[in-house]
């Protein structure tokens, strides 16, 4: 069992030949289903509370951005 490599003119890996076995060992493994992330956004809870930003203001101006477009 042995992989092929495909070359352009100036000598670049373009491809590659994989034997049916061997794809077939690696193909289960590239279509199981990615693990779900595992973000906690109560984990940033409070975070912003000591800058000095008007978030109120912050949002009438995104507001008005957003009506422009």
């Amino acid at each position: 069992m042995q992989v092929q490599y495909i070359y352009d003119e100036n000598g670049r890996k373009t491809g590659v030949i994989v034997p049916i076995a061997l794809w077939q060992d690696l193909s289960p493994e590239k279509r199981r289903p990615k693990k779900k992330s595992s973000f906690n956004p109560a984990r940033f809870r409070g975070i912003l509370r000591n800058l000095p930003v008007d978030f109120e203001k912050e949002l009438r101006i995104l507001q008005k951005e957003w009506e422009r477009v």
